[in-house]
């Protein structure tokens, strides 16, 4: 079934009731949990972690007047955020409800400061009460001293990173600036994210040895090559070019900034280019490799004969981030600068911008990387959202697997692109529809999913000769003539293509959230090849995004519901009324499928290591039996309606195994598969779940009697919640969820009949926006 192109059934957005507004309870706890060591056991391990504390070796410092700082390693089971609070107590000299814990380093290693002698020793005598102390000192597998991390082989530019004072400390950042003065080491304060002290540096390996061992040496939390940039065009080959567009008057186009090397003027781009800037002259650019992308994001379509994108080619605003690496080195703090500056200068009108540049190095599986932070903070002090590639490798070409993702793939805020192929020559590795061999994949640290979302980048392989062959993407070189390519660069102007178009879409303020739920909730794997699930997912994210008219447009037998807001720490959204309509009973049971995407904006502090995410939103969906009263005069019962035999449905646990792996149609192959993807503290989750997969004795679950919720709450780790008690401030997150509801048989009107829904049960929903001049062209395009 298909619409007539005059009839437009916008997706739908709606809001939670009071009635559906909650608080959050608490529980009885348990006061002696199993997990706690006892005995001779648990004396070992304090006489070890005292020891770790005391140790007159471990003591020995440069400078007298910086704290004594320790790490303590945590055991890799205890790192919940119900264990973390006591340890966190316990290493505190002034009791109960202060941190002297500073940071973390990767996901275990908490960074302790302990001001004095006298403060030190306190700290120590509590492990001689191990039975008072047994859950905190069990979480803890040791505690020594902290070293930094320093890589200095040989002379060049240096990452200098500090570690950070308590806030009631004050700052070292001025003199460690000045102790690099007395060294006469040249060295520049850089701009990353608030909460980091970063220098730039350079140094020879005994500078950097001298460094270390000097007076502010324990102020120094890692010594880095400063990491370099690459934005090199993969490969160029000739092809046939499409006529030049013109833009069409009477209408506002999407607005794309293109962050890159810059874009040369050609004949097929010179209408499509609005204002420009570069920190760098003509001389000192080449444009090929932002020439390409803009090519892509504005001819995309036409030049590979496909409508993957569709909706408008948007006007772009070139920011040659990047000089040409013939003539100049530009270290990552330059590349920061320059974004920065850029996107503060057009973030009024300019919302989107796409960043197809990469650092050499590769992020971590325990830490995010700076300039993914750095990325986080721009998007966030600017509104603004960003589509990072994910990067290249060529291990393809020695016969090895693929590299991780690129530093600066791991923002959070961003969406980040991986590449699939489009097509497969005689020699190409990947069939069309897989991941291309030279994406890099994820997942991103701390196992949140990166990329979120894949598109058309190429497709390449090893000739018998050993060379490297490609089967590359369309767009322009230079002079103005055709070119193919291959790269994570060029799969992200599509995407960056979409979101621009819907930013101008959806009348109103600028949402990322929203944005990026529709790509990352419209993606699907393409092909009909089967690909471990595991492995799909690492490399290709949610899969390939629909075109804007997909994404904003429900067919009769679907409905796409939209909630957005920001949901306070301590409340709850537990909707005991979600729309499930009557028209897919049959035979005394719901039929049909569901697709449901999260996408929060998690609380993140860059000192908190692999725990960067401070926050997340659990979310649930299912049904129950029936309403029922509670008695809100106990001390643990705050809301006084719950549910009875309430079922989570977002669990793969009541499916079938054998039916989640029958490869025989669509949804299996392209969307089933990411059932199990809403992992605790992702930024984005994702679930697709058809009713026909329950097991027989799980279809009670969905029988006509049961009533259908919808459940959202807030959870925040330890150092968030220590952090905002000392600054007076009430934590929140924004989120955004997308809910498709759909007939697999397509007969079903569920679209009429999830509205009539919300009008009886007294839900405010409306249409989504979608401005004139978008209108105007989904009318013309038939689904």
């Amino acid at each position: 079934m298909t619409n007539d192109a005059r009839e437009l059934l916008p997706i739908r957005l709606f809001t939670q009731r009071t009635v559906d507004e909650k608080r959050v309870e608490g529980g009885p706890r348990d006061e002696s949990p199993a997990w706690v060591l006892a005995g001779e056991a648990l004396e070992e391990r304090a006489k070890s972690l005292r020891d770790g504390l005391t140790d007159e070796s471990f003591l020995e410092r440069h400078n007298p007047d910086l704290p004594y700082t320790f790490e303590v390693v945590l055991d890799n089971d205890d790192t919940a955020k119900s264990k973390r609070g006591a340890v966190v107590d316990m290493l505190s000299p002034s009791g109960s409800g202060s941190s002297y814990v500073v940071g973390m380093r990767g996901a275990t290693g908490l960074i302790l400061r302990l001001p004095t002698r006298e403060s030190v020793e306190l700290v120590a005598s509590r492990m001689n009460e191990p039975d008072r102390y047994g859950a905190p000192i069990t979480c803890v597998l040791r505690i020594g001293p902290f070293r930094p991390e320093v890589d200095a082989v040989e002379e060049g530019i240096f990452k200098v990173k500090l570690l950070r004072d308590r806030a009631e400390d004050g700052d070292n950042a001025g003199a460690f600036s000045t102790y690099l003065d007395t060294l006469g080491i040249e060295h520049k304060l850089l701009s990353y994210s608030k909460g980091m002290v970063i220098y730039k540096a350079a140094m020879k390996p005994d500078e950097v040895r001298a460094v270390v061992d000097g007076s502010l040496g324990e102020s120094i939390f890692s010594i880095k090559p400063m990491p370099k940039l690459s934005a090199v065009l993969d490969g160029i080959a000739e092809c046939d070019v499409p006529p030049v567009r013109q833009p069409v008057g009477g209408g506002q186009p999407p607005l794309l900034g293109i962050l890159d090397s810059g874009v040369k003027e050609i004949g097929h781009l010179a209408p499509w280019l609005g204002d420009s800037m570069s920190p760098y002259p003509l001389s000192d650019m080449d444009r090929s490799h932002g020439t390409f992308v803009a090519g892509i994001a504005v001819y995309g379509d036409e030049l590979e004969g496909r409508e993957w994108v569709g909706g408008l080619p948007p006007q772009v605003f070139s920011a040659c981030v990047i000089p040409d690496p013939r003539a100049m080195t530009c270290n990552e703090d330059e590349l920061v600068d320059n974004i920065r500056e850029a996107i503060a200068k057009r973030s009024e009108d300019v919302k989107v911008w796409n960043l197809s540049v990469s650092i050499d190095s590769p992020v971590s599986s325990d830490d995010f990387s700076d300039f993914a932070m750095a990325l986080d903070e721009i998007q966030d002090e600017y509104g603004v959202l960003i589509c990072k590639s994910a990067g290249n490798c060529m291990g393809f070409a020695r016969g090895k697997g693929k590299s991780p993702l690129s530093a600066g793939a791991d923002s959070v805020r961003a969406l980040t692109v991986g590449s699939v192929a489009q097509a497969k020559g005689e020699w190409d590795e990947a069939d069309e529809g897989e991941a291309s061999p030279f994406t890099r994949c994820g997942p991103g640290p701390q196992f949140i999913i990166k990329p979120e979302v894949c598109h058309y980048g190429g497709n390449a392989g090893v000739c018998p000769d050993g060379s490297v062959c490609q089967s590359g993407v369309r767009s322009f070189d230079l002079d103005g003539g055709a070119a193919t390519a291959c790269g994570t660069s060029f799969s992200t102007p599509r995407v960056s293509a979409l979101a621009s178009n819907l930013a101008l879409s959806l009348d109103g303020k600028f949402d990322p959230l929203l944005v990026k739920a529709l790509i990352v909730h419209s993606a699907s794997f393409p092909g009909d090849l089967v690909v471990p699930r595991d492995e799909k997912v690492k490399e290709m994210g949610f899969g390939v995004p629909s075109d804007v008219r997909r994404m904003l447009i429900d067919e009769p037998y679907e409905a796409t519901l939209v909630l957005n807001g920001e949901l306070p720490k301590g409340e709850i959204i537990d909707i005991i009324d979600f729309p499930m309509p009557e028209s897919l009973v049959e035979d005394g049971y719901f039929r049909g499928q569901i697709i449901l995407t999260l996408v929060c904006s998690p609380v993140l502090d860059p000192l908190q290591g692999g725990e960067y995410c401070q926050s997340d939103i659990d979310v649930k969906l299912g049904t129950y039996d029936d309403i029922c009263t509670r008695d809100t005069t106990k001390p643990t019962i705050l809301n006084p309606i719950g549910r009875t035999n309430p079922s989570n449905l977002l669990l793969s646990k009541p499916y079938s195994k054998r039916n989640l792996k029958k490869p025989e149609e669509s949804f299996a192959l392209r969307e089933r598969m990411l059932i199990e993807y809403g992992g605790k503290y992702y930024p984005v989750k994702k679930y697709a779940i058809d009713f026909a997969d329950l097991t027989p004795a799980n279809r009670k679950l969905v029988a006509a009697g049961r009533k259908w919720f919808m459940y959202l709450r807030g959870t925040y780790r330890d150092a968030a919640e220590r952090r905002a008690l000392r600054e007076r401030k009430t934590l929140s997150q924004e989120f955004c969820v997308l809910v498709t509801i759909r007939d697999p048989r397509r007969e079903a009107f569920v679209y009429n009949d999830v509205a009539s829904f919300l009008d009886l049960h007294g839900f405010w929903h409306q249409t989504v926006p979608i401005s004139n001049t978008v209108r105007a062209s989904l009318r013309g395009i038939v689904a």
